[in-house]
C-alpha cells in the first residue's frame, strides 16, 4: 500500500531533474519535446474519451461540472494560492500553470483510481509503479517548460492517490460502467491539457474538474 509514495517521489525527483535540465537545453529543443508531449497527451485523451459508454451522462457531467467550476472560480482561486506560496519561496518562478497541468495529468483517469484500489485492496502496486515511471518522465518535461510549480503536483498525487489507497477498504466497489465513463470524462480533461500544451487554445482545465464529482451523481440519477 505504498505505491502512492513512490509516485509522489518520482514526481518530485523528476521535477528536480527538470529544473536542472531546463536551464541547460535550448528553447528550440524544449519546444520540440514539449510539442511531442502535447501530441501524446491528445492521443491519450482521445483514447480515454472513447472508452465512455454513456454519452449523455458524460456530456451532462462535463457541462454541469464546468459550470460549477467556473462559478466558484476553481482554477483562478487555486492559481492565486499556488502563486502566493511560490512567490514566497520561489520568487523567480511564480507561474502556477505547471501545477495545474501536472495535477490534472497525474491525478485524473481510471489508472489513478484502479491502480490505487489494487494497491490498497490486493497489495498489488504494479499499475501504480508503471504510472510512477510515466509521471516521472512527464514531470521532467513539464518542469523544463513551466518551472518548479510542477513539483507542487506531488502533493496532489500524495493526497488523492494516497487517500484512495488508504480508504479503499471502506469505499464501495466501482462498477465497470463507472470506470468506463470516468475515462470518458477524464479523457476530455486530458484533451484540454493537450490543447493548452500545444497553444491551440486556452482552457481552464481545473474548472472542468468538478465533472469527476458530478459523474457518479448523473449515473445514480439516470
Amino acid at each position: 500500500m505504498k505505491g502512492y509514495l513512490l509516485n509522489t517521489i518520482t514526481v518530485l525527483f523528476g521535477s528536480l531533474i527538470g529544473v536542472y535540465v531546463g536551464k541547460r537545453i535550448s528553447d528550440q529543443i524544449k519546444e520540440s519535446v514539449f510539442n511531442a508531449l502535447g501530441l501524446i497527451t491528445i492521443f491519450i485523451g482521445i483514447k480515454m474519451a472513447l472508452q465512455g459508454k454513456d454519452i449523455i451522462i458524460i456530456v451532462l457531467s462535463v457541462v454541469l461540472g464546468t459550470l460549477a467550476g467556473a462559478l466558484i472560480g476553481l482554477e483562478d482561486n487555486v492559481s492565486i494560492v499556488v502563486d502566493r506560496v511560490k512567490s514566497r519561496y520561489f520568487p523567480e518562478d511564480s507561474n502556477s500553470q505547471g501545477f495545474i497541468v501536472a495535477t490534472t495529468l497525474f491525478c485524473v483517469g481510471s489508472m489513478t483510481i484502479i491502480g490505487s484500489l489494487k494497491d490498497g485492496l490486493y497489495n498489488d502496486p504494479t499499475l501504480i509503479q508503471t504510472k510512477s515511471v510515466m509521471d516521472g518522465f512527464a514531470s521532467i518535461i513539464l518542469t523544463a517548460r513551466y518551472g518548479i510549480s510542477v513539483a507542487f503536483s506531488a502533493l496532489s498525487v500524495f493526497v488523492i492517490q494516497g487517500g484512495i489507497t488508504i480508504l479503499s477498504k471502506y469505499l464501495p466497489l466501482f462498477s465497470d460502467r463507472f470506470i468506463h465513463n470516468l475515462d470518458g470524462v477524464g479523457g476530455i480533461l486530458i484533451l484540454s491539457i493537450g490543447f493548452n500544451l500545444l497553444n491551440i487554445t486556452t482552457i481552464k482545465t481545473l474548472d472542468l474538474l468538478p465533472s469527476i464529482i458530478i459523474l457518479p451523481v448523473m449515473l445514480w440519477l439516470l
